[in-house]
């Protein structure tokens, strides 16, 4: 089933996060960054193609005009985190915190992380990314260890680390994540989004996901298994613009025994059912179905 929530926050912090305000800056981003992409995507139609293939072979249930809709939703979202990371560079801490809520569980969950046996954190390209790593790093410092794909333009990939990292985290590519566990024993939390097309990865795990044959990168299930630690589903709730909720949920047990693929299924169920409650928040505009089963 698909939930066609797109505005407006939970019922239960509305009233708490009218109070804050937002800074002229990130209004002006916002408005910029609005402008910017109804001229890319809406009048020059970028990615267009991608974005409507992908949701119609997703959501066979909706009509075109449900389809049209969380199409136009989507880019407003991305304007909105686009504008949100750039805001993010200069972003005092106490201000993260108000608008990235981190329930009291959640909290000495990531608190209660140790080495050797470190949280494996799988995320997915939903909300804003970028704030939930920052958030994550105010509680973990340098004992997080983030994984990523470089980026080809070297000037963009070190805007982004400087930015990632502005809180503590270390940032490492995926594919050098074992000799860096060899040197930095110290990891208390690994994370990662793990929604990405493997294309590259020599492990894949094929599941349903979307209606459709979907590779997944087995990383966070081969971490887990390795390090016998406990793999969580980051979830990126938005309440509002510029508000949201980080969430984990639980996969498995700290060394628990299961069949090779397992646990990426329950990491594939947990993301598909985030974007069905929430299909606008999904990176539609992302080639996922690269790869094709043989």
């Amino acid at each position: 089933m698909v939930s066609d929530r797109t505005e407006g926050p939970d019922r239960h912090d509305g009233a708490r996060l009218a109070v804050m305000k937002e800074p002229f800056g990130l209004r002006a981003l916002y408005l910029l960054f609005g402008l910017l992409f109804r001229l890319v995507f809406g009048l020059f139609g970028v990615r267009r193609a991608v974005i409507r293939g992908n949701l119609a072979r997703s959501f066979t249930e909706l009509d075109t005009p449900s389809l049209r809709r969380i199409e136009r939703n989507f880019l407003a979202r991305q304007a909105e985190i686009a504008a949100e990371t750039v805001y993010a560079q200069r972003m005092p801490a106490e201000e993260l915190r108000a608008r990235v809520q981190l329930d009291e569980a959640d909290l000495a969950r990531l608190r209660a992380a140790a080495p050797p046996r470190p949280l494996v954190l799988a995320g997915g390209h939903l909300g804003n990314p970028e704030w939930m790593l920052l958030r994550l790093s105010l509680e973990l410092d340098d004992g997080l260890l983030g994984l990523y794909k470089p980026i080809r333009n070297e000037r963009m990939d070190g805007w982004f680390l400087r930015l990632r990292t502005r809180f503590g985290a270390r940032l490492v590519p995926a594919k050098s994540v074992l000799a860096e566990l060899a040197r930095f024993r110290e990891a208390r939390a690994i994370g990662l989004l793990a929604d990405q097309a493997p294309t590259t990865s020599p492990e894949k795990h094929w599941t349903r996901f979307l209606e459709q044959d979907t590779a997944f990168y087995m990383g966070p299930e081969l971490l887990a298994r390795a390090l016998r630690s406990q793999l969580c589903m980051i979830r990126v709730e938005r309440l509002a613009r510029g508000r949201y909720r980080v969430t984990l949920e639980p996969l498995n047990e700290a060394g628990e025994r299961l069949a090779t693929g397992a646990l990426s299924d329950r990491y594939a169920q947990a993301l598909e059912r985030e974007i069905r409650a929430d299909p606008a928040s999904w990176w539609w505009s992302h080639k996922r179905w690269k790869l094709t089963r043989s």
